[in-house]
């Protein structure tokens, strides 16, 4: 990435795990720091074990990490991220999600450097009344507010009623990381799954929570087991971020005799390998904004089942991509996944063309906005709210 500048560019996350916005934090840093920039990523909870090594490895790279050893609350999350803008002294932070953009947008409250620049990763950040609230106090520390897809930003504008400036800048992923391992599908599928002959290997990529809609997966197993199809096996890859919910799930497989086909294997960072070995792909989400596993599953060429959102619609023109209804319902599920076994269009590979959704070209619209706002600790006051 040619640029005339070389730039300090920080993101912070609420806490470094595999989720969607903090992988795409992860590969940001990559190409910013390979291009010369001075890179950093503050975090107001420590990292997972799992995604410890990712730190490691970007830091040998040159990113400077600001990551507590301990949860921090409310004040602690302002003096830190304070200590973290000094220290790594950033031209731009890119702040991801609503809530570390509050709290990075309030430690810095009375400064008008560095830029920051929100970025919203649902479709909906402000659903909740006291995070709007937070955000009307720090509304004008904005340099940007950017979105993940049109409908963020629309949700954001109606909440605030303000005129910041926006960009809708979708999210975008190694392809070739996805797709060079779907070649040798057979060799993934045995070394991950273990899989018997006749075994579809069915796999949902997501926080186990309430908008990916697991419950619907086991549901629908449930009934093709009913009709007499129990040769499908559902792999749930993601951490847990509803208790309750995961107990609903677990239960539900319980009661419906499809404990045994049902696995829950928490966060995982092989997911280009289990993409590989799998047979089919689940997302029958309730909601969603721009979904990084949903572009990871096309790029790996495995069939995919959406939920038919407004996230996945464009998706739909792709090949070996089927729709359910939204909301997502386990009868339509379950018709769905019986009518994919039985035409036996999981047994291939499909080739896509996924260049808009490359993580080289999220990156350099990245650095647009970077190359815009530098300098700009907050916007003029005629964008502020009235």
């Amino acid at each position: 990435m040619a640029i005339g500048r070389q730039f300090s560019i920080m993101h912070v996350v609420l806490e470094p795990r595999y989720s969607g916005a903090e992988v795409l934090v992860r590969d940001l840093v990559r190409i910013q720091a390979a291009a010369g920039h001075r890179t950093s990523i503050a975090a107001f909870r420590p990292s997972q074990d799992n995604f410890a090594g990712e730190l490691r490895s970007l830091e040998r790279q040159g990113c400077e990490l600001h990551i507590p050893a301990r949860n921090l609350e409310k004040w602690g999350r302002l003096s830190w991220m304070r200590a973290a803008v000094r220290s790594a002294k950033p031209d731009v932070v890119f702040a991801h999600s609503i809530l570390p953009s509050v709290y990075t947008r309030l430690a810095l409250r009375l400064t008008r450097s560095p830029a920051v620049i929100t970025v919203l990763h649902t479709d909906d950040d402000l659903a909740d009344p006291a995070l709007g609230r937070l955000e009307r106090l720090v509304y004008g520390r904005n340099a940007c507010v950017v979105g993940v897809s049109p409908k963020s930003l629309e949700n954001y504008q109606r909440r605030t009623r303000g005129r910041m400036p926006t960009r809708v800048l979708r999210n975008g992923i190694d392809v070739a990381h996805f797709a060079e391992p779907a070649k040798d599908h057979r060799k993934w599928r045995d070394k991950v799954y273990a899989a018997a002959g006749e075994e579809i290997i069915a796999l949902q990529v997501g926080r186990i929570s309430i908008q990916k809609q697991q419950h619907v997966s086991v549901e629908a197993l449930v009934r093709l087991q009913a009709k007499g199809m129990s040769n499908i096996r559902l792999v749930l890859a993601g951490l847990c971020e509803d208790a309750q919910y995961m107990e609903k799930v677990l239960r539900c497989a319980r009661d419906g005799g499809v404990e045994d086909r049902v696995q829950l294997v928490g966060a995982q960072g092989n997911i280009a390998e289990m993409l590989a070995g799998a047979d089919l792909f689940l997302m029958p989400s309730g909601w969603e904004a721009h979904s990084v596993a949903a572009l990871e599953a096309l790029a790996s060429g495995v069939f995919c089942l959406f939920s038919g959102i407004d996230a996945f619609q464009d998706l739909r023109t792709y090949p070996g991509v089927a729709m359910i209804g939204a909301p997502p319902a386990a009868e339509d599920l379950g018709n769905s996944l019986e009518d994919v076994a039985r035409s036996n269009a999981w047994g291939r590979r499909y080739e896509r063309d996924l260049d808009r959704f490359s993580i080289s070209r999220c990156a350099a619209e990245y650095m647009k906005v970077i190359e815009e706002y530098p300098g700009r600790g907050s916007i003029s006051r005629s964008f502020r709210n009235p």
